[in-house]
């Protein structure tokens, strides 16, 4: 596929109009010698009416992509490590905590995002996450805390999961939905005190497997772009 010359002289600017154009560019998991989730390709494009997933969608552990932060997860779980989640050099960094039962949950930052503040969690077994550059933290709570305020989690069948997401999810295979909507009418916030004219984009994108969730991110990112001028 031919590479539009920007992406040589602005990766940054690249990867915005990668998640606001609704295009999460991933490569697809394989079975045994899988690629890892934070490294999963296929396309996901925004749908056209202004929708988002909701707040309760966004929240785990109490942590809310798009309000709390990194620096907030360490203070809760200060044996935690900031590693980084893939080898680009825009790839995200994040902390992962883990319990006795195999479920994890890795809370994420990026460039996209304000400092530190929170652009996604997955939700998945410990196997899926946990390599050489990003070690989990056990936290000793029980699997279903590792789940959205909403639901949302790991285990959970396709069913759910689509009434969750309002969204169409297969029994097996990969799942990509996409949302955009006026800040002043989403879920995201980028700091405590104000809120941007911008957009709101939130996303959950994952894997089933015989009709319940493998895994799942839960992605928010807010943009002082707006809707009619974001790139394309």
């Amino acid at each position: 596929m031919k590479r539009d010359p920007l992406s040589l002289a602005a990766p940054w600017f690249v990867a915005l109009a990668v998640f606001l154009g609704g295009m999460a560019v991933r490569t697809e998991l394989r079975g045994e010698g899988e690629a890892s989730i934070f490294e999963t390709e296929y396309s996901c494009r925004a749908t056209g009416a202004q929708s988002s997933l909701r707040r309760a969608d966004l929240t785990v552990l109490g942590f809310t992509i798009g309000a709390s932060t990194i620096r907030d997860v360490q203070k809760r779980f200060p044996r935690t490590q900031l590693g980084k989640l893939a080898h680009e050099e825009e790839a995200e960094r994040g902390v992962c905590v883990k319990n006795d039962q195999g479920m994890a949950v890795v809370f994420a930052t990026s460039v996209m995002g304000a400092p530190d503040t929170l652009v996604a969690v997955y939700l998945a077994p410990v196997a899926l996450v946990e390599s050489s550059k990003l070690s989990c933290e056990n936290v000793g709570l029980p699997s279903t805390a590792f789940s959205s305020r909403s639901g949302i989690r790991v285990g959970g069948t396709s069913s759910e999961l689509s009434k969750a997401i309002r969204s169409g999810v297969p029994a097996d295979g990969t799942f990509c939905a996409a949302y955009e909507i006026a800040s002043s009418r989403g879920p995201l916030q980028i700091s405590k005190a104000e809120r941007t004219e911008g957009v709101d984009f939130t996303e959950a994108e994952g894997q089933t497997a015989a009709g319940r969730l493998r895994w799942v991110k839960l992605v928010g990112i807010a943009s002082d772009v707006g809707v009619r001028s974001r790139p394309r």
